[in-house]
């Protein structure tokens, strides 16, 4: 089912999940409009994990939620497949612990300021 940005920017507004609670893997599946089964796929996949033991139950925090709903936005609207999807979150973490990462003053840099432009020379080869 193919949600509009009307759809994905509503849901996202109507409901932020908290970081402390613990919601269902029915709960979760609700608020992220995503079933349970394929909430299941992606946790096997490595995608998103629960907050406790499976054995006990699923049960997803804020965290997990806000990162299904990146999942299936990437998977719904852009037509990203799960291989994509995982390598999408670990750059997507990647940098967010670059900009967590304090300078050597005690004080954040951003990323921008970490990159460096190069300067690249390209050789235009004609046969």
């Amino acid at each position: 089912m193919k949600r509009t940005k009307k759809d994905y920017l509503g849901a996202v507004q109507i409901f932020e999940p908290e970081r402390d609670a613990l919601y269902t893997i029915e709960d979760a599946g609700q608020i992220a409009h995503t079933p349970r089964r394929r909430i299941l796929i992606y946790y096997k996949h490595g995608l998103i994990s629960p907050a406790t033991d499976p054995r006990e139950g699923y049960y997803f925090d804020g965290e997990a939620i806000r990162t299904l709903r990146r999942i299936e936005f990437l998977r719904c609207d852009c037509g990203v497949n799960l291989t994509g999807i995982k390598m999408i979150l670990q750059l997507i973490n990647e940098v967010e612990h670059l900009r967590e990462e304090p300078a050597g003053d005690g004080t954040a840099k951003s990323l921008s300021l970490r990159l460096k432009p190069r300067r690249v020379d390209a050789t235009v080869v004609r046969g």
